[in-house]
């Protein structure tokens, strides 16, 4: 048994089946160059986002100039680990 679900009839015609060809191949390469242009806008759009988003971000030294005085020349006392932490408690029962 053969699918016959999508088949197109095929013409006898050995010209008719060149321009078939030839048109099929032209269809699929002007689906190359719209695709390739799509990428190529979606490519610069996200450029400008990208470089708009960056020129928006302050710059580190201008943070740095906001900070109180006090918080950046307090040295770390010996011994302590600066971040952020979370207890983890050991439960009642052991799991089985």
């Amino acid at each position: 048994m053969t699918a016959v679900l999508f088949r197109l009839p095929r013409t006898r015609h050995p010209l008719l089946r060149a321009l078939a060809a030839v048109v099929g191949v032209l269809i699929l390469g002007a689906t190359l160059v719209f695709g390739i242009f799509i990428f190529l806008g979606l490519a610069a759009i996200g450029a400008t986002v990208w470089a708009a988003r960056q020129l928006s971000k302050p710059s580190p030294s201008a943070t740095a100039a906001a900070r109180p005085a006090a918080q950046t020349s307090r040295p770390t006392p010996a011994g302590v680990i600066e971040g952020e932490f979370v207890v983890v408690r050991e439960p009642v029962s052991p799991p089985r």
